[in-house]
């Protein structure tokens, strides 16, 4: 949600403006809700501040202690949680950005394993090894899978995918003993949160620094994580150009972009019809 907030706030007050000359950035109001007493919670208060500071910089209204009790399409209710006192908030544009419910999958596996649970957010509850119980050969990692101290980012789906196969691998060689199987750990290797152009947040073990050395670490790493020499250049090409032309023109769309796409879709769907049409029409007059 901070991170989408700040790119929000970017986009409509550096891009719309160049793109569209008739929108008023200041008629676009961008409002964050935390339920927590301050944003990044998870990353300590001291970042959640530093983070919480670039965001009213630019421009976005951070309302911490805050939960949203009822959605409809004309605007948001919101509950203070220090008072205890609710408001009204008219807006068209919401973002849900506090997580997502699991796959249905999830759901499946506990009604035909007896003794499963999921959680509230339909993850399945596995064991120390990651496994389903009473089922040692089947495996659930990744947001399908409830771990207590595994957070639902990337590295907790790569790290605990790399358990399961390492186990399946003795598995095939007949070398797996259940019962003597490690627990899975996971390994923080610190988060990172990018707020706008050149300023991020990042929490590296005990390390908690900010602003463009975040920024810059954060396009180092996600490079590095990218398969093959080729994705990597022509990603960092991308970001010289993007970063240099100070235009992200691209990610604006209007309602006529839009009707103009599903016009070409259906325009291109029929044309394939007529081909179909035609070449079953040939094929039958070759075989007459």
């Amino acid at each position: 949600g901070v991170e989408l907030a700040g790119q929000i706030a970017e986009l409509a007050r550096r891009t719309l403006p160049g793109a569209f000359r008739t929108i008023d950035p200041t008629e676009c109001r961008v409002m964050l809700f935390d339920g927590a007493p301050f944003v990044l919670s998870p990353m300590g208060e001291n970042l959640g501040r530093k983070a919480q500071r670039r965001l009213e910089k630019m421009g976005v209204e951070v309302h911490p202690n805050s939960v949203v009790t009822d959605v409809d399409y004309m605007g948001i209710t919101v509950k203070d949680k220090a008072t205890g006192a609710s408001r009204r908030i008219e807006c068209a544009c919401k973002v849900w950005s506090a997580g997502v419910q699991a796959s249905p999958l999830g759901a499946m596996i506990a009604e035909r394993c007896e003794g499963v649970e999921v959680d509230r957010s339909g993850r399945v509850v596995v064991e120390p090894d990651l496994t389903v119980k009473g089922h040692p050969n089947v495996f659930v990692v990744g947001d399908m899978a409830a771990v207590p101290g595994v957070p639902g980012v990337a590295q907790g789906a790569i790290q605990g995918a790399r358990y399961a196969a390492d186990i399946i691998k003795k598995m095939v060689k007949g070398a797996d003993n259940p019962a003597a199987r490690e627990p899975f750990k996971y390994w923080d290797k610190g988060s990172m949160a990018t707020i706008s152009r050149h300023h991020a947040v990042a929490k590296i073990g005990k390390l908690e620094f900010g602003g463009y050395l975040a920024w810059l670490s954060w396009l180092v790493l996600h490079l590095v994580y990218l398969v093959g020499f080729k994705n990597r250049v022509s990603t960092l090409l991308s970001w010289v150009i993007t970063f240099n032309s100070h235009s992200r023109g691209q990610l604006a769309t209007t309602s006529q972009m839009v009707y103009a796409r599903l016009a070409l879709e259906a325009v291109e769907k029929q044309m394939q019809h007529a081909v179909d049409d035609a070449e079953r029409e040939a094929e039958q007059l070759d075989r007459a």
